[in-house]
């Protein structure tokens, strides 16, 4: 399937740029070359822990809920941080979504049994969803969150609202900056269950191989 994204000759070509040019370990390779993405990861991580810190009690967001977790397509940074995630997991998991994303259902592969697989590497956009959004359009603001969240709320207080064009301009610079290291050009958007394999092409080992 990841003849699909790209060539993996290609990409295999890109890594080895970033791998001969530096000397230094496959390990700290792949955290430079995610440094960027996990900063923003972190600061996402901040937003939402304050609105789930003051606003908790009004948020219906929880494990099982998962009407959101539909299939995606992702920039490449986000593809290759969720592969990584999806290398750790045990042989029978990484099996199991597989096998998910072969039967070509709507929902995300990576969704078993009502739960993310890879929850802590999850992208952005299921990181901010559900959470009160902000955007401008046609010069009007708009305001959005998941309709079962914030229910007998009047207002929801300014801190809590997440920029999302700002968020896309930040997500964006992220990963021009991630694809300048490599040669060959990739694709704007990997879907998702193209992305699970990209391990391969960075030379992680998976788990129980």
């Amino acid at each position: 399937m990841i003849m699909v994204c790209c060539e993996q000759a290609v990409l295999l070509g890109a890594s080895n740029k970033v791998w001969n040019d530096s000397g230094m370990t496959q390990q700290h390779i792949l955290d430079q070359l995610f440094k960027n993405y996990n900063i923003l990861i972190q600061r996402i991580d901040a937003h939402t822990r304050s609105i789930m810190d003051n606003l908790g009690a009004n948020i219906a967001c929880k494990k099982g809920c998962d009407d959101c977790c539909q299939f995606l397509t992702l920039f490449p940074v986000e593809a290759f941080a969720l592969s990584r995630a999806f290398a750790a997991l045990s042989q029978h998991d990484r099996e199991r979504v597989m096998s998910q994303a072969r039967a070509g259902e709507d929902a995300c592969p990576l969704l078993v049994d009502h739960v993310c697989m890879v929850y802590q590497a999850r992208p952005v956009i299921c990181r901010t969803h559900g959470f009160p959004i902000y955007l401008e359009k046609d010069g009007d603001i708009m305001v959005d969150f998941c309709t079962k969240n914030f229910k007998g709320i009047k207002e929801i207080p300014k801190s809590a609202l997440l920029d999302i064009d700002q968020l896309n301009i930040l997500l964006t610079a992220v990963n021009q900056n991630f694809m300048a290291h490599f040669d060959a050009d990739l694709p704007d958007r990997i879907p998702v269950s193209d992305a699970l394999q990209l391990w391969s092409v960075l030379d992680i080992e998976p788990i129980g191989s």
